[in-house]
């Protein structure tokens, strides 16, 4: 199964809130899919984020949603057609995806204080940047963000992270990934249903154990 062969779905949730509420649900069913492969950092949801463990799985995400847009990038540069196209659309929703985990393992509930519309709007001074500028600045979005959590494996002093310099980073990073998106002309109710499209292929994969 893949996003072409999933289902258009209706939703009455604000669109960001029924993207998070989505995340939480595979959260749940790859909870135990990544423990038993030893890799999990912690089990902590929302993670401790004065903890080495914590700030590493922050860390992981940060650059499993940066891989994520490397796949993306890769398919519209080496690929053609129409399905070039398709392809770099879900690589770019595979990033929203681990970059909507990110948020809810850092405890910071991004649908209570804001919509996918209204970041559609704050990033939209951006429009006259280009892919390239986008991706760099997602970047040093993200890379400011991870420097906020300073308790790195090989240091033997603890520093408390500040927060509010944290989710001021996150905020950041949002508002860029969602420009990379509407970069590419794609619009509130495409984002959300090509992340809806794409959950369904994720719980697919595991009913099926792929």
């Amino acid at each position: 199964m893949n996003i072409t062969h999933a289902k258009k779905e209706k939703t009455n949730k604000e669109s960001l809130r029924a993207i998070f509420d989505r995340q939480k649900e595979l959260m749940e069913k790859y909870h135990d899919i990544e423990f038993r492969s030893g890799l999990m950092q912690t089990e902590d949801c929302p993670v401790n984020l004065d903890d080495k463990r914590g700030q590493a799985r922050i860390k992981d995400f940060a650059w499993r949603i940066t891989e994520e847009i490397g796949e993306a990038l890769d398919a519209i540069t080496n690929e053609s057609g129409e399905s070039a196209l398709l392809h770099f659309h879900e690589e770019l929703v595979d990033g929203l995806h681990f970059l909507t985990e990110m948020t809810i393992l850092t405890g910071y509930d991004l649908p209570e204080y804001t919509t996918l519309k209204d970041l559609i709007e704050e990033g939209s001074y951006r429009d006259c940047y280009t892919l390239n500028d986008l991706v760099s600045d997602h970047v040093m979005y993200l890379g400011m963000m991870c420097n906020c959590l300073k308790n790195k494996p090989w240091k033997q002093s603890m520093m408390k992270t500040n927060k509010e310099n944290f989710y001021k980073h996150l905020k950041l990073v949002w508002s860029n990934y969602i420009a990379i998106l509407t970069s590419q002309d794609l619009t509130e109710e495409e984002i959300t249903d090509l992340y809806l499209r794409k959950s369904q292929v994720n719980q697919f994969r595991v009913r099926s154990h792929y």
